[in-house]
């Protein structure tokens, strides 16, 4: 390991290395000269070898001293480089954020607030992780993801969130299915086919969702076979095998031979959040939840209808208009 005063007095070498000029590098450091010479002196005497080949009218780099030139002047910029990246992820301009999504997740804005943050911040990675929602409540706790697009149902404190989409749920029939021209089914008729759903393990929220909806009313859905994903679900649908229940977002994606139909006395929604724990988040995913918040509001704001105005009422507010004090 290098003695830390060899490498205090590694700078005053790359001077005198740079200029070949005592006087010079003195100067451009701001020191004395014969305390720079005295410097160049003892570091040579530290590594036992000459750097320099000194005489009364020019400086020149000895064979080892133009090695240590070359490699160190390198390892400087690299750790200046280091430097600058260390002071970049300490500030969450750069590194990693590590993003969990459940299946339901990967159907809301999610996309747009990852495009809205990478545009912030060129310089940081998005790592998504597909995760079951309860899978990601124990990746937050124990620091293996940052934050985690999830059911609300089971964003329980102390998990912080902000609400990011409200889906209504749905009922999936094959298309030659005897209710495939209906718009809407009941609760009460959906108890009486055959149900396909997610597995209560890995889906525990949507499950839970989905009991609620149906014990509401005192019901319990004939659920014949679990999957833990959305196609298999699907195909085992157009098979005839039975029918299930997702939320309305994954209508446009629906493969030929499914036919969706509206819940119309269903109870509950589909509500997906953006959750992390305030302990372990990173100044860089901190910055990822400022910008999905930003993002959502955003959105919502789009998708407002614009009010009214009538031509008369414009009139009469510019004709009573006065300059007034813009409010910041």
């Amino acid at each position: 390991m290098i003695h830390p005063s060899v490498q205090s007095r590694i700078p005053y070498f790359l001077a005198v290395a740079e200029t070949l000029s005592f006087r010079k590098a003195a100067q451009a450091l701001h020191i004395a000269q014969p305390a720079l010479s005295r410097s160049i002196r003892q570091l040579e005497q530290q590594l036992g070898f000459q750097l320099f080949q000194r005489s009364t009218r020019h400086v020149a780099l000895t064979p080892a001293g133009e090695v240590l030139y070359r490699d160190g002047a390198d390892a400087v910029r690299r750790l200046a480089r280091a430097c600058a990246r260390a002071g970049q992820v300490a500030q969450g301009l750069s590194g990693t954020v590590v993003v969990g999504y459940s299946t339901f997740a990967a159907m809301s804005p999610m996309s747009n607030i990852i495009i809205d943050f990478r545009r912030k911040y060129p310089d940081a990675t998005v790592a998504l992780r597909l995760l079951a929602s309860s899978e990601q409540v124990t990746g937050l706790d124990q620091g293996a993801i940052d934050v985690g697009f999830m059911m609300s149902n089971l964003a329980a404190a102390p998990l912080r969130n902000v609400a990011v989409s409200k889906e209504r749920l749905i009922a999936l029939v094959p298309s030659n299915h005897a209710w495939a021209a209906d718009h809407a089914i009941s609760l009460q008729r959906l108890t009486t086919v055959p149900i396909v759903i997610g597995t209560a393990n890995r889906w525990r929220g949507f499950r839970k969702l989905v009991d609620d909806m149906f014990g509401a009313q005192g019901l319990t859905p004939n659920v014949v076979e679990e999957a833990d994903d959305v196609p298999v679900l699907l195909q085992l649908v157009r098979s005839g095998f039975g029918c299930t229940i997702l939320d309305a977002s994954f209508i446009p994606t629906l493969p030929p031979g499914i036919r969706s139909l509206e819940i119309e006395d269903a109870s509950v929604t589909l509500d997906i959040v953006l959750a992390w724990h305030d302990d372990n988040l990173s100044p860089l995913a901190a910055h990822f939840v400022d910008v999905a918040t930003a993002s959502i509001a955003s959105q919502e704001t789009r998708s407002q209808p614009s009010p009214r105005v009538s031509k008369s009422r414009v009139a009469h507010q510019a004709a009573s208009a006065r300059p007034k004090t813009r409010r910041r």
